[in-house]
């Protein structure tokens, strides 16, 4: 089973709950049976969450597959980033988030949290072109996308670490701070690429 086919059975199945517990809250009308509507209240409005995340994961994996498929795969089709392994380990390598196409040892061990090691980033970097052999109004374009980018991603950290700490719900809690973990891996990477360019 693929993973868009477990997202979308896990999403079916979180729809069918949501109807259960729709109908249930229906039949809980009495002032007896507060105490069991608000603990089935509860469960209905986390069945939600969690039915619309699945939604989000299986949107959001499309379209990531769909931008892999332009623009990775004719560089790196050894990679096939359109099978279900692109964000999990596969034949001993492990895939950097945010990185399609940086392959780690998997002495490196699982990535998660963690911000890549000066090393890896190192061997992100020395690929590209050397500076000097980059016309000078597409290098200004380049590092223009760039400063923008960084300014979104600021915009994105300080965001995600509000919500976390206003979010009172614990999986839009721990969601906030998984992105959050996953932006500061990305602003180690970006400062390494803006790095190499400014040289």
């Amino acid at each position: 089973m693929t993973l868009v086919e477990t997202v979308r059975r896990i999403k079916e199945a979180e729809e069918k709950a949501l109807k259960d517990y729709k109908d249930l809250l229906k039949e809980l009308k009495k002032p007896e049976d507060a105490e069991l509507k608000r603990v089935v209240l509860r469960l209905a409005v986390d069945k939600i969450f969690h039915k619309e995340l699945m939604e989000a994961i299986e949107r959001a994996y499309k379209e990531a597959s769909a931008l892999l498929k332009e623009h990775l795969e004719p560089f790196y089709p050894e990679l096939e980033p359109i099978r279900e392994s692109v964000m999990e380990l596969d034949e001993g390598l492990a895939l950097l988030p945010g990185v399609p196409s940086l392959l780690l040892p998997l002495d490196f061990g699982k990535v998660g949290y963690r911000i890549p090691p000066e090393e890896v980033l190192e061997e992100l970097v020395k690929s590209f072109p050397e500076v000097s052999i980059i016309p000078q109004d597409k290098l200004d374009k380049i590092m223009e996308k760039f400063n923008d980018v960084i300014e979104r991603e600021k915009e994105m950290q300080e965001g995600y670490k509000e919500l976390e700490n206003r979010a009172k719900h614990p999986i839009i809690k721990e969601l906030s701070k998984a992105v959050l973990h996953n932006e500061e891996q990305h602003n180690a990477i970006l400062t390494k690429v803006v790095g190499k360019f400014r040289k």
